[in-house]
């Protein structure tokens, strides 16, 4: 048997060994979908120069038929090869068939798709169009070098890249941002080092899966491997150009140390196959990637034709109905009005309501029901009034109005429900009518401060005499007494009504409160085991305390802001960087499942520590 024969002879029996031992291992190919693909290792091309081009597959597949290169010298091909790949932990394996090809001339031509059968049904891959420039040198020597290109990454080998579904919009209109990787090297992993700053928009995220699914894109004919990072809705709050900033983050990239190729003809490793990367060492190299930012158009929106226009931009519809149209005096009954559709629902305000004079009403309860997906935030917001009439008679309840912006009509529509009736019956009973109601200032109660008729005293009665009445100094301070209450009924009444209109000053108060109430829902996802949830709510808690107690919208609130206005109060720099960095550590621990603490127990300690800290310097 000669040398040849014995080395054509020892590579099948180590082909057949591989294949035998994964599937010994269990091994199986991970593919989504099957994917043939055509790519080329650089495009536009010089004459004369050497280039690759290569065919793909990710399932096994048999009777691969490669295009015509007439246009082109073949050096060499086919040179079948086949790579596995580790994303997570889960294997994807795929064979590639690679022609070296040389370029004659200069022009633009066209590489027909290739062809395979899978299970019996052929498939065709992509074409190819190819832009040969001229070239500078000579003609490259060696028909066997089996590297178009050295093993070092570039720019083009891994990279980050944000896109958006339109870059000119209204105010109030929904952009999908998508961020995606990019990658032609095997990735071991990847980190997201900095979240981007969305500085003008209000943002919700849309799930993601836990681990990052790859599938493979040909763009300007180079083939790479592509997994959507993070995808999120954005919704513009103010007008101009606005600037969604970088994502950056950092990749392990696998990189195959290959064989250096000899001219000697009897070495069995100048074969092709022994570049596979089951053959050779690898080491990991660090590969830092940014997106680059990406500038949106926001258009301000026509002036509004009415006051019911609270910013509502989208496609909606409205109900308003009473949960009962007949009852009693100081009894209550519910308006509920909810609005349903598509648009930035959550940022709708609650539409005004007229009652009659007699009807005393509290602040609404919010109901929202909102399904995030990539066509935009659809579902309803639903605001539940509590209302109560003091006296009998038929009322009628003006009709509720609500004006938004049709994105389709590009102009406004008003919604008008129909008016609501109501029958309110008086009290009956003589009991009931010995009984007087009386509703706090915080309108959270209704007490009864009578219950019955006081008894007669019996017995002697004694009687006292103080002298004259008329002109006495009781007669007086009975005099001026109602002029009194009167004054300051109406100082009280003025200063609620300022109070009332002071939004910064009710933000400011309300703000406590509820950053208990998110700590305390946070507390709850945390003992069901949901941490997802829980940093979720710690996370909006913190910046929900941040917005309404130092006067920051939601719009402008971000890092540069949040510590320029704690440094104004004069909150301490560790206070300060204790805020950031927790409210930091639960904004990546939402966005993917490595970033979550090890200890949610302490961020939870954090951050009532943070708001008790907060609240006890702010309020000196």
């Amino acid at each position: 048997m000669t040398i040849k024969n014995l080395k054509i002879q020892l590579i099948k029996n180590l082909r057949h060994l591989l294949a035998v031992v994964l599937l010994l291992s269990g091994y199986s190919t991970y593919a989504a979908e099957i994917s043939f693909t055509a790519s080329v290792n650089r495009n536009p091309i010089g004459t004369n120069e050497q280039f690759s081009i290569t065919f793909t597959i990710n399932t096994q597949a048999s009777n691969f038929q490669a295009p015509s290169f007439k246009d082109f010298n073949i050096l060499s091909g086919p040179n079948q090869s086949t790579s596995m790949q580790f994303i997570n932990g889960n294997m994807s394996q795929s064979v590639s068939f690679t022609y070296y090809l040389q370029a004659k001339s200069e022009g633009t031509y066209r590489i027909d798709p290739a062809t395979i059968e899978v299970n019996g049904v052929k498939i065709k891959s992509n074409a190819l169009t190819l832009n040969v420039v001229k070239g500078q040198g000579k003609p490259q020597a060696g028909t066997n070098n089996s590297q178009g290109d050295d093993d070092g990454i570039t720019t083009k080998s891994v990279f980050l890249r944000v896109s958006v579904d339109k870059s000119s919009v209204y105010r109030g209109e929904a952009i999908l941002a998508t961020y995606k990787l990019y990658t032609k090297v095997n990735l071991v992993n990847y980190t997201i080092d900095k979240l981007p700053a969305l500085n003008g928009f209000w943002s919700q995220e849309l799930k993601m899966p836990d681990q990052l699914e790859l599938r493979t894109e040909v763009i300007n004919g180079e083939q790479y491997r592509v997994g959507i990072v993070k995808k999120v809705i954005l919704f513009p709050q103010q007008s101009g150009t606005l600037t969604i900033d970088p994502m950056q983050g950092s990749c392990i990239a696998r990189v195959q140390n290959q064989r250096k190729r000899s001219n000697n003809p009897f070495d069995i490793f100048n074969d092709p196959f022994f570049n596979d990367p089951f053959f050779n060492s690898a080491r990991d190299v660090k590969v830092n990637v940014k997106s680059e930012p990406v500038k949106i158009n926001v258009k301000d929106l026509p002036p509004a034709p009415d006051d019911y226009f609270k910013g509502a931009v989208g496609n909606f519809t409205m109900q308003a109905a009473l949960d009962k149209d007949q009852v009693k005096a100081n009894d209550a009954v519910n308006l509920k009005i909810k609005i349903s559709g598509k648009g930035n629902l959550k940022l709708i305000d609650a539409p005004e309501i007229k009652l009659p004079t007699d009807f005393e009403t509290y602040d609404p309860k919010i109901n929202d029901n909102v399904s995030v997906t990539e066509n935009g935030v659809t579902g309803s917001k639903t605001f539940e009034y509590l209302i109560i009439p003091r006296h009998e008679g038929d009322y009628t309840i003006e009709p509720v109005h609500f004006t938004y912006f049709d994105l389709n009509k590009k102009q406004y529509v008003q919604l008008t429900s129909p008016p609501l009736k109501i029958t309110v019956k008086g009290i009956s009973g003589d009991a009931s009518a010995a009984q007087s109601v009386a509703s706090y200032q915080n309108k959270t109660d209704v007490k009864l401060l009578g219950k019955d008729i006081a008894f007669i005293k019996t017995g002697v009665m004694t009687t006292y005499t103080h002298g004259t009445f008329f002109g006495s100094l009781l007669f007086y301070v009975l005099l001026l007494l109602p002029v009194i209450l009167l004054t300051v009924y109406l100082i009280y009444k003025k200063r609620k009504e300022k109070l009332s209109g002071n939004v910064a000053y009710m933000r400011s108060t309300r703000a406590t409160k509820m950053a208990q109430k998110r700590l305390s829902a946070a507390k709850k996802q945390l003992d069901a085991g949901k941490t997802d949830l829980f940093y979720e709510e710690i996370f909006k808690g913190l910046n929900g305390y941040a917005s309404d107690k130092l006067g920051i919208d939601m719009a402008d609130l971000n890092k540069e802001t949040l510590t320029r206005k704690l440094k104004e109060n004069n909150i301490s720099e560790a206070l300060t960087t204790k805020m950031i960095t927790t409210i930091d550590t639960c904004e990546l621990a939402r966005f993917a499942s490595q970033f979550q603490s090890t200890n949610p127990q302490q961020i939870y300690t954090d951050s009532v520590s943070i708001i008790t800290e907060l609240e006890n310097a702010l309020n000196v």
